[in-house]
């Protein structure tokens, strides 16, 4: 049953809050799907077909530009709900088809798919979808419509979940909905050749038709075939690579939102070739500059923070809104004053899914146009992309441990550096470890005097020996403590 509270007009009918599905076991469910299945969609591009995708017989459907959502019917109680907990209920013109069609249905039944709004364009997208539903009252709700493509639950009156496989799944999704039209069982092409899915790719989404290709083998494996895009973005930061530090190892890149400021965005380690990260390491180590803001790569290596200077043409395979939970992404928002970067607050933001490093783009700049946030608006809908972001108060940190070490060689004075701090900030913002430690190593000896080391740590007892390794590790004979 759908929540009767904290929900807001949505037409005739209405939308609830986050967290209104009231029966705990179903909204678990719900919430599990999108983990178990929707997260577990492997992203392809059309060159991946042959390379990617096993031979034999294969399901493809059109991928639906829109939300996925669960159509629940009880009886004649039918509501939709969201993996996030949302529902939507009430006098909605799919929810009254669905009530008509509900007489075969056995006990309460679960359907996964798309929603959708109608638009007059060749094929639907997602800001139609946000647009049918704004406004409240005043709701376009006449546009809504339900794409299924998977049964959770229930089933008609001779057979129910589970199913063998999901061609049998399918035949029930069809007979469950036949004579709908507002809400009707996705439409799925059986094939047996590699062949066949480039045709679908040609006839579906490249004529504009279709946003990409959903593809199920015989086994549990499911791919999303979409076409690839680029974004203009700028590069916020770098890792060394291992054993060769004149090579880039990875770059943190960003955009930039409407009042000025960067959005953090996704890392990037596919960078070509040995050539390549070497040209962007000589452009880059030029650029470092303080951040009181700390990134880990997918590696746990913390990003030197450079100077917004350079941007480059990243291509992608898919943009996402949401983790496989179905909790939205958030990410940091910087800004960059006196040579330094200083983090904002998180903010909704993206994933980016494969990016590819292509060029760097001399003819771009880095400006509120030219790499602006606002790109990822034509791939996906993001929550107040425009809004000015204000700085939160948070505590200061707090030094825990700190030690210094010198020693002379030939002359020329060394310094190593230990700092344990305890950040305070991590209630209040989640991107904030819990504690740094950070190493310093200055030496006049050598080429590059000064070199940082920082780590973070979600627990003090874990700081603590991070600090310990790195002691055992760097200070060997010859270095005296400072008191």
């Amino acid at each position: 049953m759908a929540m009767k509270k904290n929900r807001k007009p949505l037409g005739k009918g209405f939308i609830s809050e986050v967290g209104s599905i009231e029966d705990s076991t179903l909204a678990s469910k719900l919430r599990g799907y999108k983990s178990r299945v929707a997260g577990g969609y492997r992203a392809l591009t059309k060159e991946d077909i042959k390379s990617a995708i096993p031979p034999g017989k294969l399901l493809v459907s059109p991928k639906v530009d829109g939300e996925l959502w669960f159509l629940i019917l009880e009886g004649k109680d039918c509501w939709l709900g969201n993996p996030n907990g949302r529902t939507i209920s009430g006098d909605i013109p799919l929810l009254k088809e669905a009530a008509a069609l509900s007489s075969s249905f056995h006990n309460r039944t679960v359907l996964a798919g798309e929603l959708f709004a109608a638009g007059k364009k060749d094929r639907v997208r997602v800001g139609d979808l946000r647009s049918a539903m704004g406004g409240g009252k005043k709701a376009d709700v006449d546009r809504l419509g339900f794409m299924a493509f998977d049964l959770l639950e229930g089933g008609d009156k001779n057979k129910q979940v589970p199913f063998e496989n999901y061609a049998e799944t399918l035949i029930a999704i069809e007979g469950l909905l036949k004579g709908g039209k507002r809400i009707q069982s996705i439409r799925t092409d059986t094939i047996n050749s590699l062949e066949e899915i480039e045709n679908l790719f040609k006839e579906l989404v490249e004529s504009g038709k279709a946003e990409g290709l959903v593809v199920r083998d015989q086994g549990t494996k499911i791919y999303k075939i979409k076409p690839s895009f680029s974004i203009d973005m700028v590069i916020l930061g770098y890792t060394e690579k291992t054993g060769d530090p004149s090579q880039v190892r990875s770059i943190l890149l960003g955009l930039m939102r409407a009042d000025g400021q960067y959005q953090v965005l996704s890392g990037c380690g596919n960078l070509k070739t040995e050539k390549e990260r070497k040209s962007l390491m000589k452009k880059l180590k030029p650029l470092i500059t303080n951040s009181t803001y700390h990134h880990a790569s997918a590696s746990g290596e913390v990003y030197h923070f450079v100077q917004p200077e350079i941007v480059v043409e990243i291509k992608v395979t898919d943009i996402q809104t949401e983790n496989s939970s179905g909790d939205f992404i958030k990410s940091m928002v910087i800004k960059f004053e006196k040579k330094s970067w200083v983090p904002v607050r998180l903010l909704p933001s993206a994933s980016l899914i494969h990016p590819v490093f292509e060029r760097l783009r001399v003819d771009k700049e880095v400006n509120k146009i030219d790499i602006r946030f606002s790109q990822l608006q034509e791939r996906v809908v993001l929550q107040d992309p425009d809004q000015k972001v204000e700085t939160i108060e948070l505590p200061s940190s707090k030094i825990i441990r700190r030690e210094v070490w010198t020693k002379l060689t030939k002359g020329k004075k060394g310094v190593q550096k230990l700092i344990v701090l305890k950040t305070n900030k991590e209630k209040k913002e989640q991107s904030f470890p819990a504690f740094v430690v950070h190493w310093t190593d200055y030496s006049q000896s050598r080429k590059d005097p000064l070199k940082k080391e920082v780590r973070l740590s979600p627990e003090k007892n874990n700081a603590i020996k991070i600090a310990e390794k790195m002691i055992e590790e760097k200070i060997k004979k010859g270095w005296e403590k400072v008191v």
